[in-house]
């Protein structure tokens, strides 16, 4: 034998390492790795945050967050990866039972490479445009709001095919792929075996990656006893007009079975104020939470939470939500078990990684997924109500016996108002080819004066995620009735706040002033069985109401000293509530130019991302400076209502603006007519500030409200 005839010992290693990389499982990997990898380089070059362009937090997550970075970029090459070899195995599976329905023999992994990744790009393709059509919202910017051919892919996919189209175009390639071999399998006895297996695999790979829908197959073995078990139906943002036929039935047909307060305000229209007044029985300047971004000290005090009191009674307590939720994690109220996400700069880093990822996040649309990444909750733009109700569902069975306290707090109503198909297109005109066709763009001060086919577009986006979340609802209470629970549960419908949608003089959004009553006004529906329905109930009534209302209903004993609310138990048979005031204040404002809120009409200090800090104690806990807390405190606007007239304090730089406001025969509030009305004006100024002396961190200070410790800010 010559040296030219000896075989090389390199070259059958090289053709096994070849052989290895042509597996399918592996050109998976290696397929969806490259995309992920290109999708985590865009997303890092970018400086937008939950879609707004905001470079001082992009520094800040890159210079002191770096290791986060890195990690959650390894966390998504990773789930990549897995993903990948799993949709690689299908493919091969794909192709070995293609070539064997036809009779043809073992290919070479070389001549199963381009077959398989053929077979990868298409699967991994449908799965991805039917979450084109399913979340249009999240790929909007980047398809619709490029214009062109893009455009042009993306009206086509939800417009046209929606994701009944896709799966069906789908259908038609296994049905091309698999057709011819499979038909003549038919004729070949011997082949059933081969057959019935094949199917089963496919359709076994097709259950595992298809998105989870609620199974609707519950246990209905539950025995609470007597006591009454509460569910609480928050969904945010939701105004108390939209709990109607039209957009709401579901929730509607709850007002009629039980009774519906329909003047109800909050004392904070912003989340995480509201839900502790709304559960605690306490205005802000008691509790202590007065913004979105409180500091430790305020959040460690107890305030006497009912989710506390309940389960000290024995209940079973949980919360479960998206997005909006995560303040649910920040604050200790007492809850046994809380599904939701958390918000800090390190669950905003992975927020921001892996919702960059649209490679992946297409395959991730499952329960189990929702479980092992929580991350995937904290995606603003592609909610799922439905998927939120199967958790409640799921809370439920756990009490296992005792009775339950379960918050179901919906996210798909908040801005930008992401329902899924179909119902993001319910309520928007179908000739609208504007910005806003398929979602609501989060730069709520950078877009520039909306046109009224614009306007009329945001209102159909939000009345769709309203009736998003109103299917959920229904299937939640559906879910009560399979398990014998109806006539046994208090449920409750409400909101933490309304949402300003570009009524006369405003703009979008909540929180930063009190202007017209979209803000504040909230739904309140109380079901209880064992009280007949069908009451409406005109007196003013508030969030701080809600606490001691199911304390005194489900017969828990709960804190009644020091409460701003009282309970509403007495009207669900019909008697007459003492007459209340309502009251409330403002929250953070955001930037230093809000529509609304001209500067003759504030105090000002700096935009959020000068005002809030990380606090490295807490592990990238995002707070309100110290030095700026009481300035925040003092510059907010507070307003006193009583069944007709609204009067608003706003401190300014030359002092307060006091703005009387009369709801009956102006409910735009458009009009000041303090000076036309000074008997009710020094009446409802007295008191607004009796509630704001109140405040054991303020004092008066003439006709201003200063901080106690520092008259002189």
């Amino acid at each position: 034998m010559t040296e030219a005839e000896i075989p090389s010992p390199a070259r059958p290693h090289a053709h096994g390492v070849l052989r290895t990389l042509l597996r399918p499982s592996l050109l998976g990997a290696l397929y969806l790795g490259l995309l992920s990898l290109a999708a985590l380089v865009a997303t890092l070059a970018d400086d937008r945050v939950k879609g707004v362009s905001v470079p001082g937090v992009r520094r800040l997550i890159a210079t002191q967050f770096r290791g986060e970075v890195v990690s959650a970029a390894w966390l998504a090459i990773a789930t990549a990866i897995a993903l990948g070899l799993a949709l690689g195995t299908l493919a091969g599976l794909g192709v070995s039972l293609r070539d064997r329905l036809a009779g043809r023999g073992p290919r070479s992994a070389s001549e199963r490479a381009l077959p398989a990744l053929g077979v990868m790009v298409l699967t991994h393709g449908l799965f991805y445009f039917h979450d084109v059509a399913r979340h249009p919202q999240a790929y909007a910017p980047g398809w619709y709001a490029s214009g062109g051919v893009r455009s042009l892919v993306q009206v086509f996919v939800c417009d046209w095919l929606g994701p009944s189209g896709v799966v069906l175009l789908g259908g038609f390639a296994v049905v091309a792929y698999f057709g011819l071999p499979f038909a003549r399998a038919l004729r070949d006895s011997r082949a059933s075996v081969v057959r019935v297996s094949g199917i089963g695999a496919v359709l076994g790979a097709i259950l595992w990656f298809a998105p989870s829908v609620p199974s609707g197959l519950e246990s209905t073995a539950h025995a609470a006893g007597e006591r009454m078990n509460v569910v609480v139906v928050a969904a945010d943002s939701l105004r108390a007009d939209r709990v109607n036929a039209r957009t709401a039935p579901e929730m509607t047909a709850l007002a009629e079975r039980g009774t519906r307060f329909d003047r109800t305000y909050v004392s904070l229209p912003r989340t995480f104020p509201s839900w502790v007044s709304m559960l605690s029985g306490k205005d802000p300047h008691h509790h202590g939470i007065r913004h979105m971004f409180p500091r430790r000290e305020a959040r460690s005090v107890d305030v006497g939470t009912i989710p506390a009191r309940f389960r000290k009674a024995g209940y079973h307590t949980a919360v479960v939500s998206d997005f909006a939720g995560d303040i649910f994690r920040r604050y200790d109220f007492g809850f046994e078990r809380t599904l939701t996400p958390t918000f800090d700069v390190r669950e905003l880093v992975r927020e921001t990684i892996l919702g960059g990822q649209s490679p992946i996040l297409p395959l991730l649309r499952t329960r189990v997924a929702r479980r092992a990444l929580p991350t995937l909750r904290e995606l603003h733009d592609t909610t799922d109500a439905r998927a939120l109700s199967a958790d409640a569902l799921d809370e439920i069975d756990r009490a296992s016996g005792k009775p339950f306290f379960v918050v179901a707090f919906y996210s798909t109503t908040h801005f930008p108002y992401s329902a899924p198909a179909p119902h993001h297109a319910r309520f928007v005109e179908k000739s609208y080819r504007g910005p806003f066709r398929y979602g609501k763009s989060p730069a709520i001060f950078a877009e520039g004066a909306l046109g009224p086919e614009d306007v009329k577009a945001v209102r159909g986006l939000y009345d769709g995620a309203v009736y998003a979340v109103d299917e959920a609802v229904g299937e939640l209470v559906a879910g009560l009735t399979r398990r014998g629970l109806r006539d046994k549960t208090l449920i409750v419908v409400t909101s933490d706040h309304g949402e300003c949608l570009y009524e006369p003089g405003r703009g979008q959004g909540h929180g930063d002033h009190l202007f017209g009553d979209e803000a504040a006004h909230v739904p309140l529906v109380v079901v209880d069985p064992r009280k007949p329905g069908g009451k409406r109930v005109e007196q003013l009534t508030r969030s701080v109401d809600l606490a001691p209302t199911l304390c005194e209903l489900a017969g828990v004993a709960c804190e009644t000293d020091g409460l701003d609310g009282r309970s509403l138990a007495p009207a669900l048979t019909g008697a007459a509530l003492p007459e209340r005031l309502a009251f409330a204040e403002t929250g953070i404002w955001f930037t230093r130019k809000i529509p609304d809120v001209p500067p003759e009409l504030r105090l000002p200090y700096p935009d959020l991302t000068e005002v809030v800090e990380v606090d490295g104690a807490r592990s990238g806990d995002l707070v309100a400076k110290r030095d700026f807390e009481p300035l925040l405190v003092t510059a907010k606007h507070r307003m006193v209502r009583d069944g007709r007239y609204k009067l608003v304090y706003a401190p300014t730089r030359t002092g307060v603006r006091w703005m009387l406001f009369d709801s009956l025969k102006d409910p735009e509030e458009t009009e000041d007519v303090a000076l036309r009305e000074p008997a009710v004006t020094e009446r409802l100024k007295k008191e607004l500030w009796t509630w704001m002396q109140a405040d054991p961190t303020m004092q008066r200070e003439g006709d201003m409200l200063v901080p106690r410790d520092s008259r002189a800010q």
